[in-house]
């Protein structure tokens, strides 16, 4: 009897998740009627999602995609982004936004953006927030913020400017055009260039793939990864000390090796045939 996926609540249909049998979370933005703008339903649907995945066992990795054939569009600007009577109300909608970024950003398991079609907006900081970009080759990216009047949000002048530098930041925000796909691989902003109509498809079977019979290995090489980018080589050394450590003394290792042994063993013999 073949498996089947296991749809997670996330309290609304304008997010989609479900755990596949290999342990790839699958996370769907469904507005297409809208290219997936995030709207105040959508971040209530990721706090429901990360309560849980954050609770649980983390999943292999995150597949995180758009549902049709763009990723998103950014925030929904025909629908006001204020709630309660705060000081900061007319922004609940980004803070929330906010929060849900940075948690994604600190899973414990890797996350990668598929992006057809396209990326702006808040929906771009939201890319920026994971570990791995696959993107159509035709798809483009975009900090339109200036051109609304706003400045940008979601972490994107933070995201960017690490990652291209303040000049390369600063011209692309200030400009507000689109990045193509090209460019933005060019930069190191995307991570694999896939034919449009297989990002997702492409993303599910890199995830299985790497998170194959090594999951603890997996979810520490994310740890580590994340660190890197505000420790020094000191505290980098010290926790690949202790993951190593971890990890010599599990099953995972010795499975691994008799599996490399077991493949050279199989390669000489095709050899000696």
């Amino acid at each position: 009897m073949t498996e089947q996926a296991n749809p997670l609540q996330t309290g609304t249909s304008r997010l989609l998740a479900e755990r596949r049998p290999d342990g790839v979370l699958h996370v769907t933005l469904n507005r297409p009627e809208a290219r997936n703008a995030v709207s105040f339903e959508m971040w209530e649907g990721f706090s429901s999602l990360l309560d849980q995945v954050e609770r649980d066992t983390p999943p292999r990795a995150i597949v995180l995609t758009g549902a049709g054939e763009y990723f998103s569009f950014g925030g929904d600007l025909k629908v006001p982004p204020n709630r309660g009577e705060g000081a900061l109300a007319t922004a609940a909608r980004l803070e929330w936004g906010q929060r849900i970024i940075a948690r994604l950003r600190r899973l414990p398991c890797p996350v990668i953006a598929a992006v057809e079609g396209g990326a702006y907006g808040i929906g771009w900081s939201i890319v920026l927030a994971c570990d791995m970009v696959f993107a159509a080759d035709n798809a483009a990216f975009g900090a339109p913020f200036v051109d609304y009047g706003l400045t940008p949000d979601g972490g994107a002048a933070w995201f960017l400017t690490r990652q291209l530098g303040r000049h390369r930041a600063a011209e692309l925000i200030y400009s507000a055009r689109s990045m193509p796909v090209a460019e933005a691989a060019a930069v190191g902003l995307v991570s694999r260039i896939c034919p449009a109509g297989q990002v997702v498809e492409q993303a599910l079977s890199f995830a299985g793939g790497m998170a194959k019979g090594n999951r603890h290995a997996v979810e520490l090489t994310k740890r580590l990864l994340h660190g890197a980018e505000t420790s020094d080589l000191e505290t980098s050394h010290a926790l690949e000390l202790v993951y190593c450590a971890r990890l010599q003394d599990g099953p995972e290792l010795r499975q691994a090796r008799e599996a490399f042994a077991a493949k050279r063993a199989a390669a000489n013999a095709a050899k000696q045939d």
